[in-house]
């Protein structure tokens, strides 16, 4: 009889041992790998405006007169842009007012925000990028303008609900792509 209590002890204990324990996950990380930048010349629109920018990961797309787009198609995001005419100074300051409108709706929901100013002079572009941390929908508001004649406001929207920390290096990124778009912005007769 203890034989049999024996084997049957045995038994269950290895039986029981079997099971696989909880074992933590290996960390990982993600990786994107993002296309090579290759900047061109803006001139599929005839829009008031030349710039550049990075035909290899964007397209544009031409909405009607004021507006267009410059779409990440394999990364889901988009770049819209609107661009205003000033006839006189109270078009200004409503154009002002209603990227301000814009900005502290999607600012509400952020959880800091950073902004970077340019000016050049010589071509009178003048330009405020925002730059706005947490899950947001557009992590990116921007407006150029030659405070006489044009007004340029756009803002980097997501097709999709996602983490902030998840996307951010792709916000990065297409940030870098708008820099290249302020900074080679122009403003022309077209």
């Amino acid at each position: 009889m203890n034989k049999i209590i024996s084997l049957l002890l045995i038994f269950f204990t290895t039986l029981c041992s079997c099971v696989e324990g909880n074992l933590p996950k290996q960390r990982g990380f993600l990786r994107i790998e993002f296309p090579e930048k290759n900047y061109v010349a803006l001139k599929e629109i005839k829009y008031p405006v030349d710039f550049y920018y990075n035909s290899s990961a964007a397209d544009i797309n031409v909405i009607n007169t004021k507006q267009f787009s410059i779409n990440y198609p394999n990364m889901n995001l988009v770049v819209d842009m609107s661009l205003n005419k000033i006839s006189k100074e109270e078009d200004l300051e409503n154009n002002f007012r209603d990227f301000s409108l814009t900005l502290e709706t999607h600012s509400k929901k952020s959880n800091g925000m950073f902004v970077r100013e340019y000016e050049d002079v010589n071509n009178r572009v003048y330009a405020k990028i925002f730059e706005m941390r947490g899950d947001v929908a557009s992590p990116i508001q921007f407006y150029l303008t030659d405070s006489i004649s044009n007004f340029i406001n756009g803002s980097l929207n997501l097709k999709f609900k996602s983490k902030y920390d998840s996307i951010f290096p792709t916000i990065q990124y297409v940030k870098n792509d708008i820099l290249v778009l302020v900074e080679s912005l122009n403003w022309s007769s077209r």
